[in-house]
């Protein structure tokens, strides 16, 4: 059945492959790894544009696998579209224990933190973030200067200042820092 999956992916049959991968699952709920039936059936969902189909099937296989990273990263990716903050939160953790060393799911934990107003894990995060040299140093710094501003931490000044070093005409850093320096 898997080598009959294969073969209509590779035709990019995606209905007929979905059909076979759901009676994989059925008959074989326990099969976990980079190629169980439960990764390739969230591809064909995506494929066809089941999104809610997909989140189910990658929420299963985050349940039964403990080192599916490309099932949470996903699964974190449709929670910040679907803004299910907490889901993200859960799917960053996840993948941070798995692999801390990458800079995608501290990003996901601190957006998500902001937006469920947890300043200290936001501003854990940004930190870690930062720590891992992200492509978007500005944006990090920025938003880590936003959440030790709310919590009065003068660190605030810092971060906004190494944030319009990185992009001189960041006009929200700019606001920023003239809010930090109004007296």
């Amino acid at each position: 059945m898997m080598h009959q999956t294969e073969q209509l992916l590779e035709q990019k049959q995606w209905p007929a492959a979905k059909t076979v991968l759901q009676r994989l699952v059925e008959l074989y709920p326990g099969s976990t790894g980079p190629d169980s039936a439960y990764g390739l059936l969230a591809l064909a969902h995506r494929a066809l544009g089941e999104t809610n189909a997909e989140r189910e099937v990658l929420s299963q296989l985050a349940e039964r696998d403990d080192e599916a990273i490309d099932a949470y990263l996903r699964l974190m990716v449709l929670g910040a579209e679907a803004q299910d903050w907490p889901s993200v939160e859960k799917n960053a953790r996840r993948y941070l224990a798995v692999n801390p060393l990458v800079a995608p799911p501290y990003r996901y934990l601190a957006q998500a933190s902001e937006k469920t107003r947890e300043p200290q894990l936001g501003i854990r995060s940004y930190q870690s973030l930062l720590q891992l040299d992200p492509p978007d140093l500005a944006e990090a710094h920025f938003h880590l200067a936003q959440l030790l501003h709310q919590t009065g931490d003068p660190a605030a000044n810092r971060h906004v200042l190494q944030a319009l070093e990185e992009a001189p005409r960041y006009r929200e850093a700019l606001r920023l820092l003239l809010q930090l320096n109004q007296p």
